[in-house]
């Protein structure tokens, strides 16, 4: 069990935000392409899920405390989107290689920017509307993190055994007047398991977000990932000068392809849970959006000109032209002006399969 040593004043404890921003986002295909993937779309407000990202922590850390970590393929829409932004602190991956170089990349630049302060790892395309309470939140985080050598993540309390989420489990002995210990993280369970971890009380949605303490990050880093830290250190290094680019090449050349829940965070054994006071979404596909979207005739939902005649649960996106459906139940029907997309519901998950297909038959056109 961790024991926490009394956090100082949030003042003094102004973190950096890493902000994860090189998704593809293949599960909202045909609308997120490989130009404009899932976080440059305005899919929860009037702006992209990155500018909601960026907005919902500029005011507290500010604009020149936050990285943003894309492609190279998207740094210029990136700036584009974020005219607030330094243009230094758009960092742009040479070659997707999962979100571990990404973080480690991310950890080892926010140490030149102040190497004694908690980092927060954000992802750019989730949906989070209460702005208030997540600043509340991650400010005691911070505060936790500066202050111990641990790393904090904001588990969100599941409303149905949702079998699309990693899941963190904390300990039943846990002080209920602080963050609680964390024992594990859990990959995506079959339904029985969802279930089983509904009705414990001891597990929440993992949201990816994550708040460390830059040294036990480090530690983690050299444990668990020390090609990764070996690979990204010259390009750390070098951040700021004519070297850095090459550096970053160099590095991601021959960096492997992991996940950073997968390569560090199912591996730890000490680690603090906030449960979340803010609603949120990941917005992981077009099921997802389809509980945010607004409601469509019949008791469906989405953006489009909608005629129903028996014809309900379904999930539109068809902005430009009216969609008619009769007698069906529980679709995906997204149009766009190359492609449309109709799959069930339940099949929401596999869209990125569409993908494998496309790309096997050499159709970058519609990537």
């Amino acid at each position: 069990m961790s024991t926490l040593r009394n956090s100082s004043s949030p003042a003094d404890r102004r973190g950096i935000c890493v902000i994860m921003a090189g998704g593809r986002g293949t599960r909202f295909w045909p609308l997120s392409r490989t130009d404009s993937p899932k976080q440059l779309l305005a899919l929860a407000s009037g702006r992209s899920l990155l500018r909601d990202t960026f907005d919902r922590v500029a005011p507290l850390v500010g604009a020149d405390r936050i990285l943003v970590v894309t492609s190279g393929n998207l740094a210029a829409a990136t700036e584009a989107a974020l005219p607030d932004l330094p243009s230094g602190n758009v960092i742009t991956e040479p070659w997707g290689r999962n979100t571990a170089p990404c973080a480690v990349l991310g950890m080892g630049l926010a140490g030149r920017i102040d190497p004694d302060a908690p980092v927060a790892l954000l992802p750019a395309d989730h949906f989070i509307p209460d702005d208030e309470a997540f600043r509340a939140q991650l400010t005691e985080a911070f505060s936790v993190a500066a202050d111990n050598e641990t790393v904090v993540t904001l588990g969100i309390t599941p409303d149905k055994p949702e079998t699309g989420y990693g899941y963190i489990e904390i300990s039943p002995a846990t002080d209920p007047s602080g963050p609680a210990d964390g024992l594990a993280f859990h990959e995506k369970p079959d339904a029985v398991t969802a279930e089983a971890y509904v009705r414990s009380g001891r597990h929440f949605w993992n949201s990816g977000i994550f708040i460390w303490n830059p040294r036990r990050f480090s530690a983690a880093a050299a444990a668990h990932l020390p090609e990764v830290a070996d690979l990204m250190k010259p390009a750390v290094d070098s951040h700021g000068t004519d070297a850095f680019v090459p550096a970053l090449e160099d590095g991601y050349r021959n960096c492997p392809s992991e996940s950073i829940d997968v390569a560090v965070m199912e591996k730890l054994t000490d680690f603090l849970v906030l449960p979340a006071a803010f609603r949120w979404s990941d917005l992981g596909s077009w099921d997802a959006w389809g509980d945010l979207a607004p409601t469509l005739p019949d008791d469906n939902r989405g953006r489009g000109d909608l005629v129903a005649l028996d014809s309900s649960g379904n999930i539109l996106y068809a902005p430009d032209r009216l969609v008619a459906l009769l007698g069906v139940r529980d679709l995906v029907v997204v149009d766009t002006p190359d492609a449309l997309l109709v799959c069930h519901k339940s099949q929401a998950q596999k869209i990125k399969e569409i993908i494998v297909r496309l790309e096997e038959k050499g159709r970058s056109d519609l990537l």
